[in-house]
């Protein structure tokens, strides 16, 4: 029988879903400098805003990584893209810093889900051998949201305005909604479009959970006492550390700092955003061939996790050098080995966590990454506004990945955590 290939089409909607929720987020960056003259606001408040998103978004990441796991990924996302749509929208009706807040807040509570979910779904639908791949084309739309479609909506701001940005961004994310709810299956034997083949294929090595380990009953703290957990917890928080600072400010810092156009800042802020696809899916595509080569799976995510973090400190030079096309450059080689990393962090998740806590851990390891999405925003407007540049902020990021490089090599270890009969964690716990 042919295998037919329903997985695929799954990975596709998610990567959509994920194309959607960074551009609605890269929409602030874009808008800002119409935002600023508008609303008049400093760069300190500014960012101030960029970081309100995540205030909400970080702190729901645990219980919806548990949601996930209980109602599964078609109710859990189908209510979140629509929730964080219409918010996205409203950002429109927008008239001071207090009510700007709020709707980001908000917003962020419905995309809180997204990649709990993201993690759920690959890993009941799609064997490990393919895991990283699968991560590595919905992390593309990381870059394809936050850049890609950078040009589009600087467009539509300056030839429409930057509200009606938001609305059409956010009827979108409610188009995609209601096609995840009218088409996706929680599990891939619930859909009739899977045939057997493709089944047999998605179960073969995915050891199925037992009674026992369903109503063990842990709770997300308990997977704090490994090493590896420690390591995948920093690794997102710096790779999400130099995420939300080019998502928030790229544009705003080629107008400001290198003296574009708002739309020319648009097309240029696509480079590097294509760097970060390309690194997206070359990074899942090597550590899947790593797999099948032999290598451990956990072994294989984390080489390509520390190499794309060594890449990602292009970033430092990037700060000092004062040809705008030689910065252009070493942003995307920044951005790029930070998702050729990024893919590996997702795919690492279903290698360490028992399969029934795959969301929480997930979740968890958002949470952690999202930290930086309160810091980083703010604190660069805070160190352009008094230091009168880029670089601290810039530079700042590098070390942080720096750090993480670090941490991977020292605490990731080979070693899954498994359930005990018992109702115990059975693994090399932090000493």
């Amino acid at each position: 029988m042919k295998r037919s290939n329903k997985r695929w089409t799954v990975v596709f909607l998610i990567f959509l879903a994920t194309s959607i929720n960074y551009m609605d987020r890269a929409n602030l960056g874009i808008a800002g400098p119409d935002m600023m003259k508008s609303i008049g606001l400093s760069k300190t408040e500014f960012g101030l805003l960029g970081s309100a998103f995540f205030w909400t978004y970080a702190l729901m990441q645990i219980p919806m990584g548990s949601i996930v796991d209980k109602l599964g990924p078609k109710v859990t996302y189908g209510v979140a893209i629509i929730w964080w749509s219409v918010f996205s929208a409203f950002t429109a009706a927008g008239r001071s810093v207090g009510m700007l807040l709020g709707i980001r807040a908000l917003m962020g509570i419905g995309e809180a889900p997204a990649f709990p979910t993201n993690t759920r779904v690959i890993s009941d639908w799609l064997p490990s051998k393919e895991r990283g791949i699968a991560n590595g084309l919905f992390s593309m739309g990381i870059a394809v949201g936050s850049g890609l479609t950078t040009p589009v909506v600087a467009w539509i701001v300056q030839t429409y305005g930057w509200r009606t940005s938001f609305i059409v961004t956010g009827a979108i994310g409610v188009i995609w909604g209601l096609l995840w709810l009218t088409s996706f299956k929680n599990k891939p034997s619930e859909d009739k479009r899977v045939n057997k083949a493709e089944l047999d294929y998605i179960l073969d090595g995915n050891k199925p959970e037992t009674v026992e380990e369903k109503s063990h009953g842990l709770k997300w703290y308990h997977l704090l006492r490994y090493r590896n957990v420690w390591g995948i917890l920093f690794g997102l928080f710096a790779q999400d550390y130099l995420l939300y600072l080019m998502l928030t400010w790229l544009p705003t810092y080629l107008v400001v700092e290198r003296h574009m156009t708002l739309l020319k800042a648009g097309f240029n802020s696509v480079v590097p955003w294509i760097a970060a696809s390309v690194g997206a899916v070359l990074g899942g595509y090597l550590s899947d061939r790593l797999i099948k080569n032999g290598w451990a799976p956990i072994s294989a995510r984390k080489m390509n996790m520390t190499i794309g973090m060594i890449l990602s400190l292009a970033i430092i030079p990037a700060a000092f050098v004062t040809n705008v096309s030689s910065a252009l450059t070493l942003i995307s080689i920044s951005l790029g080995g930070m998702m050729f990393a990024n893919g590996g962090s997702w795919a690492i998740v279903a290698d360490i966590a028992p399969k029934s806590m795959v969301g929480t851990l997930a979740g968890m390891q958002n949470f952690i990454g999202n930290i930086s999405g309160w810091i980083a925003p703010i604190l660069t407007g805070f160190l352009a506004d008094k230091l009168h540049n880029f670089v601290a902020a810039l530079v700042l990021a590098g070390v942080i990945g720096a750090l993480s490089v670090v941490l991977y090599i020292v605490l990731l270890r080979n070693q899954k955590i498994e359930v005990k009969i018992s109702g115990g964690l059975n693994n090399e716990r932090i000493s």
